[in-house]
């Protein structure tokens, strides 16, 4: 069976959004959606990340709220440094 198909599956059964399992996986929930979608393609590190969510029976390896907390700024932090690298790129070609 599809190894996407079978992560939607259980998260469908567990009642769980998109956004749950996104981060359970360590992504956005954006970057779930266009997987799920196959508007992105599958890395191997997402697909080794997805087995083991399901032999883990599909729960969240996120434990106490430090450790939510911990990722949520992680994953902040990343868009914030991509946002900035997308602004100096901008910046590098104007004129000052």
């Amino acid at each position: 069976m599809d190894l996407i198909l079978s992560v939607e599956e259980a998260r469908r059964a567990r009642r769980m959004s998109q956004a749950q399992v996104a981060e359970a996986l360590e992504i956005t929930q954006g970057h779930y959606s266009k997987v799920v979608a196959a508007r992105v393609s599958l890395s191997a590190r997402l697909s080794e990340r997805m087995e083991s969510w399901l032999a883990e029976g599909g729960r969240t390896t996120l434990g106490d709220d430090a450790t939510r907390r911990i990722h949520s700024l992680a994953a902040s932090i990343r868009r914030e440094c991509m946002e900035l690298m997308h602004l100096v790129g901008l910046a590098e070609g104007a004129d000052f």
